[in-house]
C-alpha cells in the first residue's frame, strides 16, 4: 500500500514502514553501469522455429522462475526477428554454451535483421519442437510459451520446460567468460 512516499512491506505477517524515495534522485549513470556489470550471468543460444523458418540469438537475461511446474523466464528485444516468430509458434529451445564457445556466442549474437545468413554453417539438429539444438551446445531445454508481459524495450516469455537433453560435458559459459558487457 504506497501512500505519501512511504511503502508498505509484508513482512512475516507483520508490516514494516519503509521510506519510498527512488525517484526523488537521478541515478548516476556510470555508477548504475559499474553495479549492474557485477550481476553474473550464462550465455545461452535461444533458437526459435515458425512458418518453415529457423533462428537462434545469445541471450544472457535468462533464469528459472519454477520448479513445478517448471519455468524458466526469458527477456527479448521487441525489434528482434525472433520475437515474433516465439510469439506465433509458441516455443523455442534454448541452448547452454559450453565454456570455450564464445566465437558461437558472438556471432548468434548479432541482429538477424542485420545478419540474417548469420545461421548458415551453424551446426545443428532440428529437436522435436522444430528449434534448432547446436551441436556443440553443453545441454538444450525445450520450452512452450505460458506467459508474456511488457519490460521496457524487450519482451519477457515465460515458458514451461517440456523437454531436455544433455550434449557434451564440462562447464556453461559466462559473460564473464566471454568478455561480454552490458548494462544500461
Amino acid at each position: 500500500m504506497e501512500s505519501e512516499g512511504l511503502l508498505q512491506v509484508r513482512q512475516k505477517s507483520r508490516y514494516k514502514t519503509i521510506e519510498y524515495r527512488a525517484r526523488e534522485r537521478e541515478v548516476d549513470a556510470n555508477l548504475k553501469k559499474q553495479v549492474l556489470r557485477t550481476f553474473t550471468y550464462g550465455l545461452y543460444a535461444v533458437s526459435c522455429a515458425d512458418a518453415g523458418e529457423v533462428n537462434a540469438f545469445t541471450a544472457n537475461w535468462l533464469t528459472q522462475v519454477s520448479f513445478d511446474p517448471p519455468l524458466l523466464a526469458v527477456s527479448v528485444e521487441n525489434d528482434s526477428k525472433s520475437l515474433p516468430m516465439m510469439l506465433h509458434s509458441g516455443k523455442f529451445t534454448v541452448n547452454v554454451y559450453k565454456a570455450g564457445e564464445r566465437e558461437l556466442a558472438g556471432l548468434l549474437g548479432k541482429s538477424a535483421v542485420q545478419h540474417p545468413d548469420k545461421m548458415t554453417g551453424v551446426a545443428c539438429e532440428i529437436g522435436a519442437n522444430g528449434c534448432p539444438i547446436l551441436r556443440d551446445a553443453l545441454a538444450w531445454v525445450a520450452c512452450e510459451v505460458r506467459h508474456t508481459a511488457p519490460a521496457g524495450d524487450s519482451t519477457l516469455l515465460v515458458a514451461e520446460v517440456v523437454d531436455v537433453g544433455m550434449i557434451g560435458e564440462g562447464k556453461p559459459l559466462t559473460m564473464a567468460e566471454a568478455g561480454f558487457r552490458h548494462a544500461g
